[in-house]
């Protein structure tokens, strides 16, 4: 039968032998779809379009009234577009597909789903390219973020399972197993802090982690000894006190001496809003503000003379009570030489006195104001040029700081620390010599000093200390060892003086180990750790004593 053109109620197009052949347009019965296109034998065969009554219809190759081969499908619902490979109506083998959010689909499918090769571009700029299975990322891919992370590895079910590694935006690189998302197993954690881990992790954690910082110190208080290097060695642990195995960690090492807080009118508190340094809370009841540490102080340079031994051995005989005191019982070899120690060094001063009043036929103790008790004032030109001198001194230049140090294996150490002489007006010092001074002087109040002035030569008027409420003066027998001691106590003060700008300031310190890895490794800064220093001066020889009569000074 010839080829003709038919119309109907469903049909309108070309039939060959009572069948729909060629070109037509078929109405289903129900309404719903609606096919244009070719016919072969009654059935869509070749290029057609087939409508949904909802809006999304499919364009493109049907093969025995199946939609097989290229083609493209809107979904009205999802407003989604697929271009590609059909397989009995189902998106089947390569296809792209664009979503409505922007995101784009180029791969493989396997009945509807993503299968196989594929890349996705998400609408936030992230990529995956890699496996899928039924949806789902799955095998090995790799994976940009919109953040700019990215992980190649092992995927299961649409999460990091299996060994990849992951690279953050900050540097951060984490290379080794994964379950669920999270670092698991044998892995290598490499922090842009410079922190890195590497050994067994659970759940994104590792499984031994540091969880404080350990001062290797057992004396407490440590002593340390003006001139004398002393090392510090820190440990990383856990809570049961194991050292953990992790490198990199940066810990900073401080020395801090107590806070006194200033008072209103103080020198200190006029200056308190320009002080950068902020005091430091410490275990120890009090807070401490930074005192300088270094490990580039040379004790080779600078140290004493042979022409201020003598010196040198009267100022530590001074107080050597307070150092037995303080080092007992580790002193007490020191004990039994302390009255020997100390006769040398009053003989030494004794007879610099003498060869002082040789030179001028008098006396020369004087007292803090320049009086001299052998009967003569210091004249005001010798006091200011004193003070000149003073001015004239070169300032101290500290010594660089100590540099942080990052552990390996959960270890470090700072070796050869010295603690600097104390910089102009450091706050602590300061503090202490106002409060001093304030209570000197309400000591002095209480008494009123009157001093005379002999008329005879080679005499002394030994000064008199008169009761403020009676103003009767105190008796007291004159002496030259009066004048000698001045003298003393004069030479003590000068050559403690030179001590401490030379040495830092006996006392007790504290000494920290802050956590400052930044950024913060594993997002956690260890708390810092404390322990007390007490500073003291060098221990002396025992001095022999010297055999023979005691010398005896004439009147």
């Amino acid at each position: 039968m010839a080829t003709g053109l038919v119309r109907s109620a469903s049909y309108i197009g070309e039939k060959k032998n009572e069948m729909r052949n060629g070109l037509g347009v078929y109405t289903y019965e129900n309404k719903y779809f609606r096919y244009e296109g070719q016919w072969r034998n009654g059935k869509k065969h070749g290029h057609g379009k087939l409508q949904m009554q909802d809006g999304s219809y499919y364009e493109g190759t049907f093969n025995d009234g199946e939609i097989n081969g290229h083609g493209f499908r809107y979904f009205s619902t999802t407003g989604c577009k697929y271009t590609g490979q059909f397989h009995k109506g189902e998106l089947h083998g390569t296809g792209k597909m664009i979503y409505t959010d922007g995101s784009i689909y180029d791969g493989q499918w396997y009945r509807n789903r993503k299968h196989g090769y594929g890349v996705m571009r998400s609408s936030d700029s992230a990529v995956y390219e890699g496996a899928y299975q039924s949806n789902l990322r799955h095998g090995e891919g790799l994976m940009l973020y919109s953040n700019g992370d990215k992980y190649a590895g092992q995927w299961v079910n649409d999460r990091r399972d299996g060994e990849g590694e992951l690279t953050c935006t900050d540097g951060t690189v984490y290379s080794g197993h994964f379950i669920d998302n999270l670092f698991h197993g044998f892995g290598l954690l490499k922090h842009i802090s410079g922190y890195y881990y590497n050994g067994e992790w659970a759940f994104g954690q590792p499984v031994k982690v540091a969880t404080k910082i350990v001062i290797k110190i057992e004396e407490n208080p440590f002593i340390i000894r003006q001139g004398l290097p002393f090392s510090v060695k820190v440990e990383c642990q856990n809570d049961e006190g194991e050292v953990i195995e992790e490198h990199g960690r940066e810990l900073r090492l401080l020395v801090g001496f107590k806070y006194y807080a200033p008072k209103e009118g103080s020198v200190l508190f006029d200056m308190i809003e320009d002080v950068e340094d902020k005091p430091i809370d410490t275990p120890f009841g009090y807070q401490v503000v930074p005192y300088p540490v270094s490990d580039q102080i040379n004790t080779s340079e600078g140290g004493d003379g042979p022409d201020d031994e003598e010196k040198e051995d009267e100022l530590s005989k001074s107080q050597n009570q307070t150092d037995i005191i303080e080092d007992a019982p580790e002193d007490q070899g020191e004990e039994e030489h302390e009255e020997e120690e100390k006769e040398k060094g009053d003989d030494g001063l004794e007879k610099k006195v003498e060869e002082d009043e040789d030179k001028t036929g008098v006396a020369v103790g004087t007292d803090e104001e320049g009086v001299a008790i052998g009967g003569e004032n210091v004249p005001d030109g010798a006091v200011e040029e004193k003070a000149e001198i003073v001015e004239e001194k070169e300032s101290v230049t500290l010594p660089p700081p100590i540099p942080n140090h990052r552990c390996e294996h959960g270890l470090t150490d700072w070796e050869n620390l010295q603690l600097a002489p104390a910089p102009p007006m450091y706050r602590p010092f300061v503090a202490m010599e106002e409060a001093a001074h304030g209570k000197f002087s309400k000591g002095k109040s209480k008494s009123k000093i009157v001093r005379k002035t002999s008329l005879v030569a080679n005499t002394i008027t030994v000064p008199q200390v008169v009761h403020a409420s009676t103003m009767q003066p105190l008796t007291r027998r004159p002496s030259f060892n009066a004048s000698r001691m001045t003298t003393l106590d004069r030479y003590r003060k000068q050559r403690e003086k030179e001590r401490q700008e030379k040495y830092a300031k006996t006392g007790e310190y504290v000494l920290m180990v802050h956590d400052v890895t930044q950024p913060p490794a594993m997002d956690k800064v260890l708390e810092p750790a404390f322990h007390l220093l007490k500073l003291k001066r060098p221990k002396r020889e025992p001095v022999k004593k010297e055999k023979g009569p005691k010398k005896i000074h004439s009147v």
